[in-house]
């Protein structure tokens, strides 16, 4: 989310159109959804132990890489490619996935636990990055998250493991992973994409992916541009990610307690009542919109993630849930690239970003219809 304190930094650089640099961060997100299945293989193969801290030093060398990019195709290759593959597996997916295996009987409520970390990572790296910014550079930036990631992210996650039960790696002499056997059949990726549930989850996650990176990626532009200072519109979109630890929590709790569906409609209703505001800002200028913006789409902020893999577990839980969850988020690399890139080509076309908040509202309102068709498939044989 703090690429879009890089983001008009990076246009002034390279002199490039918006929508070439948003294209940087599109790279990387588009990995993310691509490298769904490889993440569940891993995680299912190798166990968080091993996966997550070989993910983060991955990811540090794309960034450090990308702190000496001389043109946005080495940024592509470097923050787009490397990082965005390291990234890619210590994203929401993975994460999810451990929380959804540890508490089978609350996931909505352990899933957004475990989601407070994004938007507690947020809150504090996206004024960060405005002040290194100030300070340095863009450059100076990317080699502090390289430095966290290898100091703090790698070792904090060699304690992680799965429940007893879930698949956990072989330990010596290689050979596939072992897993508690079981009399109960259990869903398999092969049994699960021939279920109409497993592509309408797959047609939410995309629409959703759409909607929420767009408006991270070019909601500071926007502010600026609607005469915002730049300090003020980074602490509003780190904001969003203050306010959505409380949205967070607020969706698990009514995920668990209304139904996957009914809350994925209040809090997209309430994202959609936020990116209104966003909108108000531009023609009246009174910063009061602002706060609505973060109030309205921040209570929204990570929800669609949370619900979507709640259902998904209801659904398909089992020793092979990571990689059919994997296959499922083939749809948020693509969703999140188009709307990154999106934003930026409208904003190109047309001299306004109100032609891509409307692109936003249109995917909100997909995503939950799509969450609406989905059904309780017959069970595995």
């Amino acid at each position: 989310m703090a690429f879009a304190v890089l983001y008009l930094p990076l246009v002034s650089e390279f002199a490039a159109p918006r929508a070439e640099v948003a294209g940087i961060q599109s790279v990387a997100l588009l990995l993310g959804g691509f490298t769904g299945p490889l993440v569940g293989w891993g995680l299912d193969r190798l166990g968080p132990r091993r996966f997550f801290p070989a993910c983060a030093v991955l990811a540090a060398c794309g960034l450090v890489l990308a702190s000496r990019a001389e043109s946005l195709a080495g940024l592509a290759l470097t923050y787009g490619v490397l990082c965005g593959l390291g990234l890619s597996g210590l994203g929401s997916q993975a994460n999810m996935t451990v929380a959804a295996l540890w508490y089978p009987q609350a996931r909505g409520r352990a899933i957004a636990l475990v989601d407070l970390g994004t938007g507690l990572g947020a809150f504090a790296f996206i004024p960060l990055a405005q002040i290194l910014v100030s300070w340095t550079s863009w450059r100076g930036v990317l080699l502090v998250w390289a430095a966290l990631l290898l100091c703090l992210i790698a070792p904090a996650n060699l304690i992680q493991r799965l429940p007893d039960g879930a698949p956990t790696p072989t330990v010596a002499g290689g050979g596939r992973p072992a897993r508690v056997p079981t009399a109960r059949a259990h869903w398999t990726l092969r049994r699960a994409v021939r279920t109409g549930a497993f592509w309408n989850l797959v047609a939410s996650r995309g629409c959703s992916a759409m909607a929420f990176p767009l408006m991270n990626v070019h909601m500071v532009a926007f502010a600026i541009g609607a005469g915002v200072e730049p300090a003020q519109a980074a602490a509003a979109l780190g904001s969003v990610s203050l306010v959505s630890l409380g949205g967070r929590l607020c969706t698990g709790w009514l995920a668990d307690r209304i139904g996957r569906a009914q809350t994925l409609s209040v809090t997209y209703a309430s994202a959609a009542c936020g990116i209104a505001c966003l909108t108000a800002l531009s023609w009246h200028g009174w910063r009061g919109w602002l706060l609505g913006y973060v109030l309205f789409y921040g209570f929204a902020q990570g929800s669609g993630g949370i619900v979507a893999s709640a259902r998904t577990a209801d659904l398909f839980a089992g020793p092979t849930f990571a990689t059919i969850y994997g296959w499922m988020s083939l749809g948020v690399g693509p969703g999140e690239a188009i709307g990154a890139w999106a934003g930026g080509a409208i904003y190109d076309a047309t001299g306004s970003y109100l032609g891509a908040f409307a692109v936003v509202v249109v995917a909100l309102v997909l995503a939950v219809a799509m969450m609406g068709r989905v059904r309780q498939p017959a069970g595995p044989a």
